[in-house]
């Protein structure tokens, strides 16, 4: 028993110490089936938004029958019962769970992982419905539960539960965002008991993993808000310089090349006087999109500043950069943008710059690519110039 402390004491530790979601997903899954060595054990995650809840990993169990599994969390069964409950659920038969049959699964627990402890609605409501179905049960999201009865007493229509739950500030209070998921483990390989103790010391662990889940959650949306631009979802101007800055020194380093590309929409004021700046904005996002699909993994994309936008292309000689703007160039100018009324044709003009050909540092390059530029309207507009 020492031993399997220590070993949760060493995975809390990983986990906390981790900060990327899919590689504290990644690791519990792995550290739990080192300890406690189930025959077989699966990870499924809610889906908020497609409203169901999903495989994701899985061991023993063949890896497509896990990820393909999709479960409404609406539907009453055993697999979304701990998702309802927030208590773990296991014994020796599956009740004839479709589910389950299907993974031939029959000695097993399904353990919930969240991130929070639930306050349920009849409590914040001071509900009185003594045989509701939820009341009096810890976590439970009433919304979730059939039969249920309001505070008033008498049992609602759909329809009827649905605005009651409208009202209910529990129900407002729903982060889409909050993990939750369930974890299955089973022996119905060998027929080895798991224990209330497994089951006890697993679902201690699985509430934690999920409070870290959530943490690197926030940490990553703090960190890409921090280098993204609000309106187009691109690299802001800061990010991108701070890369620009590493990757010219690397590039110098292993005598490698890189090129910078700023290009500019062509008469955007016209395009704001003319629709509005509600049009001008979804433009912005329209041109963000289209720069975006057409990147190469590699490649650096940022807002530059107002109507402008900035590549910077890693191992990129002059020549290729040339090409890469003109094929955008030609792509932003044969696709319309679609507004609600009309199609507006737009232009762009492009400054290309090489590192060791144009200039050798962080300034004079952004310099020479934004000289270009203004070179390329200077010449009429909707070209690609470099010198």
């Amino acid at each position: 028993m020492e031993s399997i402390d220590l070993s949760i004491l060493e995975m809390l530790s990983l986990i906390y110490e981790e900060l990327d979601v899919s590689n504290v997903e990644e690791r519990f899954f792995e550290l739990v089936n080192e300890i406690y060595r189930f025959d077989r054990s699966a990870l499924f995650f809610v889906k908020h938004k497609k409203g169901v809840l999903q495989g994701k990993l899985s061991k023993g169990f063949a890896s497509e029958s896990i990820k393909k599994l999709e479960i409404g969390i609406d539907q009453d069964c055993l697999f979304t019962r701990p998702l309802v409950s927030g208590f773990p659920l296991w014994q020796k038969e599956n009740n004839n769970d479709h589910y389950l049959a299907e993974l031939g699964v029959e000695n097993f627990a399904l353990v919930p992982v969240v991130n929070r402890k639930r306050v349920s609605c009849w409590k914040v409501r001071n509900c009185k419905a003594l045989d509701c179905p939820a009341f009096g049960k810890k976590w439970v999201r009433c919304w979730l539960v059939s039969g249920t009865l309001c505070s008033t007493g008498y049992r609602l229509t759909e329809e009827e539960k649905k605005k009651e739950c409208l009202q209910c500030s529990i129900f407002k209070d729903q982060n889409v965002d909050e993990v939750e998921g369930v974890m299955l483990v089973d022996n119905s390989l060998t027929g080895k008991p798991i224990g209330n103790d497994v089951i006890t010391s697993l679902s201690i662990v699985a509430h934690t993993v999920g409070v870290a889940i959530n943490n690197s959650k926030m940490f990553m949306r703090t960190l890409n808000n921090a280098i993204r631009d609000d309106l187009t979802g691109l690299h802001n101007r800061r990010y991108f310089n701070e890369r620009l800055i590493d990757e010219l020194e690397r590039a110098k380093r292993y005598d490698e090349t890189l090129s910078l590309i700023i290009c500019d929409i062509d008469h955007f004021k016209r395009v704001n006087d003319s629709y509005g700046h509600i049009v001008g904005d979804m433009v912005l996002i329209w041109i963000a999109n289209l720069i975006r699909e057409q990147r190469r993994k590699s490649d650096v994309v940022a807002r530059f500043g107002g109507e402008e936008f900035a590549i910077l292309l890693m191992n990129t000689d002059k020549n290729l950069a040339l090409e890469i703007a003109e094929n955008l160039r030609c792509q932003i100018e044969e696709t319309p943008f679609l507004g609600d009324d009309d199609k507006i044709f737009l232009t762009t003009s492009f400054g290309v710059a090489t590192l060791g050909e144009d200039a050798n540092s962080f300034d004079g390059l952004v310099s020479k690519a934004d000289k270009y530029m203004y070179c390329a309207k200077a010449q009429g507009r909707n070209r690609v110039f470099s010198a």
